[in-house]
């Protein structure tokens, strides 16, 4: 079946009257039949409706007494709501090679999760249903609004104009983006402002490496401080953007040559880490820990870790803050963005009652983002704490908004609380309640457990504070990949970028010179490159 890759609009799709394949089995002819449409989504069956699936064993789940992936919360919550049974027909920390095993033997259960490749081989086998219609009579208006918010993600699901996997989506952009940290309390000692330019942040490092011995920037052997550093040069490190010769990698464009020019004179200097070809991350995280490290360029979740225990070693005020990544232009920093879908829900074309999965993945959708007010507090608490959304894992989707949302509503509770409300019912705010205390816990008592939320989300300055502009402004590039990869990058991508990795270090370090980049670029094209740049031309080019 040949895939489209071209954006139809989530409405009219979702209108479509397609019954091919989608709608229950008629048990005297074997043959589809079409679904009507229900009067009420949320009622109860009359009689038991059994459901099964398949779960991939998640560690990070800790159950309550007498409760496992069999026998838990969320299933209890489909039976007494909708007196439907969900059946595990295996649990697996090999998910992905025991479904392709089930796969190969035609051994399904009625609702699972795939990945992309999965999605493919089933539906060129016939063995999943049409979702157009189920998900058009059945899905919720909130479940719609997500598809509808980000279409493109939703196309990905659509095969011939006729929707097979509803895509899981993730927890949204706004996780994506990168920033400069830099450790507070240095800062403050030197009396530095806040950067306005690139040349600020040099200059702040060369302060730390005077003033304190220690390097400026950290960076590990992968470089990905220097992947993040590019984006101030103009460069879409890690993704496939428009050109004017069509769809190009990131890493192989002119504008990564500035940037490895500018950040070998960095390292010339002394400004990074010495040791970059030999550390990894951990032990990146260990200089910070320790003090060697004043900046380094990372993500949201720098807060997380290692700061936590920066602060227990050297205090409270050695936290490191984010900072938007300025540009040498002094034109706003334009960021990259990912296609970062979970996988998507498949269901069984010999599926009996497919309106029971729709029902249950509403739910999920419903206790995600309209309990609150609605429902008992414990009750959604208990469905949400020791990482219990594991357990549905092929029956949910997640609001592509959800840390946008949690971001507002966080930040909105914890200046309320900065103003002197002392009233605040933090169970109110259900799954974001934690945030909320965990930013109190930080500002009352300097809880190294606090420190990361509150870097997050909780002050003026938090990287989600900045990441909000972003995606307020549209203020990213959208990897043109948006959806499968063409197997010719599965194949050979890590090579390809084995290639990069090691001739980009050589540059940075002084083993070669900046004009190595061109030899290492034809180095890429030869090694596969150009394959994969025509493969992903073909699959996601203007014509398509």
């Amino acid at each position: 079946m040949k895939r489209k890759w071209v954006l139809f609009g989530v409405a009219a799709v979702m209108a479509a009257s397609v019954l091919s394949g989608c709608g229950k089995k008629n048990e005297e002819t074997n043959e589809a039949v079409a679904l009507e449409k229900p009067d009420d989504i949320w009622a109860k069956y009359d009689e038991e409706v059994t459901l099964t699936t398949v779960v991939e064993e998640n560690t990070g789940t800790v159950f309550y007494d007498g409760e496992d992936w069999d026998d838990n919360a969320w299933y209890d919550a489909y039976k007494d709501k909708f007196n439907i049974n969900v059946e595990n027909l295996w649990v697996s920390n090999d998910y992905g090679t025991k479904l392709n095993l089930a796969i190969a033997d035609g051994d399904l259960p009625d609702v699972f999760h795939v990945d992309a490749t999965q999605l493919q081989q089933l539906v060129e086998a016939d063995m999943i249903m049409d979702l157009t219609q189920l998900l058009d009579y059945y899905g919720s208006d909130t479940l719609k609004g997500y598809y509808e918010y980000d279409p493109d993600t939703y196309q990905t699901g659509v095969f011939d104009g006729k929707l097979y996997g509803l895509p899981q989506e993730s927890y949204g952009i706004i996780d994506q983006f990168q920033y400069v940290w830099i450790r507070k309390d240095w800062k403050d000692e030197l009396g530095l402002a806040d950067p306005q330019s690139m040349e600020d942040v040099i200059n702040i490092a060369k302060a730390f490496k005077e003033n304190y011995g220690a390097y400026g920037f950290g960076e590990n052997q992968s470089i990905d401080g220097f992947k993040k550093f590019a984006l101030a040069y103009g460069a879409n490190p890690d993704i496939w953007i428009d050109t004017d010769d069509g769809i190009q990698y990131g890493n192989v464009q002119p504008e990564m040559k500035e940037a490895l020019a500018a950040y070998a004179e960095l390292y010339k200097e002394g400004l990074i880490n010495p040791n970059m070809t030999t550390d990894d991350w951990e032990a990146v995280s260990q200089e910070l820990i320790n003090g060697k490290c004043g900046i380094i360029f990372w993500a949201q979740w720098l807060g997380y870790n290692p700061v936590p225990y920066v602060v227990d070693n050297l205090g409270k005020e050695a936290i490191f803050e984010p900072y938007e990544i300025p540009t040498i232009s002094g034109d706003p920093v334009k960021a990259s963005v990912s296609f970062g879908n979970r996988g998507y829900i498949v269901i069984n074309k010999n599926c009996e009652h497919p309106e029971a999965a729709m029902k249950l993945i509403n739910f999920f959708c419903y206790m995600m983002d309209d309990a609150i007010g609605n429902e008992d507090i414990d009750f959604i608490l208990k469905l949400f704490d020791n990482s219990y959304t594991n357990i549905p894992f092929g029956l949910n989707v997640i609001n592509p908004q959800t840390d946008y949302n949690q971001f507002v509503e966080v930040k909105e509770a914890v200046d309320k609380y900065l103003a002197g409300e002392e009233d605040i019912d933090v169970s109110a705010y259900g799954k974001n309640g934690s945030k909320i205390s965990a930013c109190m816990r930080w500002v009352e008592n300097a809880d190294s457990t606090g420190v990361g939320d509150w870097l997050q989300q909780g002050n003026e300055r938090s990287a989600y504070g900045i990441a909000k502009e972003y995606v307020d402004n549209e203020q990213y590039v959208k990897n043109k990949i948006w959806g499968a990869n063409p197997e010719s990058l599965n194949t050979m991508g890590s090579t390809l970028n084995d290639i990069l990795t090691e001739g980009f270090t050589k540059i940075i370090t002084g083993v070669e010179d900046i004009d190595y980049f061109d030899t290492i670029v034809a180095n890429w094209k030869a090694a596969g490159g150009d394959t994969v740049t025509a493969d992903v031309n073909t699959m996601y080019g203007a014509e398509q």
